[in-house]
């Protein structure tokens, strides 16, 4: 909405699960009540100091923050392989590049027993009305909608486009790092090769599928969550290869896109050429 794309939410991510398990291992024999949120905190901090980085090669260089972003994004994954042999590896885990199993202080609660549904769905619904309320009800919402659909405008209201680069970027890490940590934290219970996923990547097109509205990304994801689901299903009963799931959300994206092209567009096949007088 604030014509700010940040394509690298994926290294964010991965930043913010760091940075929150990182946490866990250092007290891993604490067990307290503040020892969450204080790895969410982490996870935030992670995600939103990660992208601080595309914001002020934006801001102070003009830097595309499509390319930094995505660029950043390998960077992360790197360094996750560099943390899991290293730093955080488990001393007793046979030299496997994983941290120690988180203490279940450090855990996310299950709130439906028998699954893997945790907390973190509980959080992620209350943080889509908190964005909803403030893209509509606040003046911070107004300034993104209209520094990304107007940009003179928003010149002439006064609005500071470094402000706005710098709040969307650093809103959209945290968030993203909080997923992260929600990630190795949830199902996992430790910090893993296998965090990146390509979840990041995956919230592109359900922000397009809910057409950037708060609300609507609860269900485009849970549509999105149904195609994993199924592909899973699909590779198991029909020996068909993981990336079929990646094709079905990839061709799932380019026809919403043609669709909002059609409906916006006029398609003219043939066009007459008026001879001059």
């Amino acid at each position: 909405r604030a014509g700010i794309w940040n394509i690298g939410a994926e290294g964010q991510y991965v930043v913010g699960g760091i940075a929150g398990s990182a946490v866990a291992v250092y007290f891993f024999d604490v067990e307290a009540v503040w020892l969450l949120p204080l790895m969410a905190i982490a996870g935030i901090l992670g995600g939103m100091f990660y992208a601080s980085i595309a914001a002020f090669l934006r801001i102070k260089y003009q830097v595309n923050e499509i390319l930094v972003t995505l660029m950043l994004s390998y960077v992360a994954v790197f360094f996750l392989s560099a943390m899991l042999q290293g730093p955080l590896q488990d001393p007793s885990g046979f030299n496997f590049p994983e941290s120690r199993m988180f203490h279940d202080s450090a855990l996310l609660p299950i709130i439906w027993q028998g699954t893997r549904v945790h907390i973190g769905l509980i959080i992620a619904i209350l943080l889509s009305f908190i964005a909803w309320f403030g893209i509509k009800k606040h003046m911070f919402g107004m300034q993104i909608k209209i520094s990304g659909s107007a940009p003179r405008a928003a010149k002439f209201a006064g609005f500071d486009d470094n402000k706005t680069v710098w709040y969307s970027l650093l809103i959209s890490g945290g968030l993203a790092g909080l997923a992260g940590l929600f990630e190795a934290a949830g199902p996992a219970g430790q910090l893993t090769p296998g965090l990146p996923s390509f979840y990041g990547f995956t919230a592109i097109i359900v922000a397009f599928l809910a057409r950037l509205h708060p609300i609507g990304v609860l269900f485009s994801s849970l549509l999105i969550a149904l195609s994993y689901v199924g592909g899973e299903n699909v590779q198991i009963d029909y020996n068909l290869p993981k990336s079929i799931t990646q094709i079905f959300q990839g061709m799932l994206l380019f026809y919403f896109l043609a669709c909002d092209i059609l409906i916006k567009y006029k398609v003219v096949l043939f066009k007459t050429i008026r001879q001059p007088l």
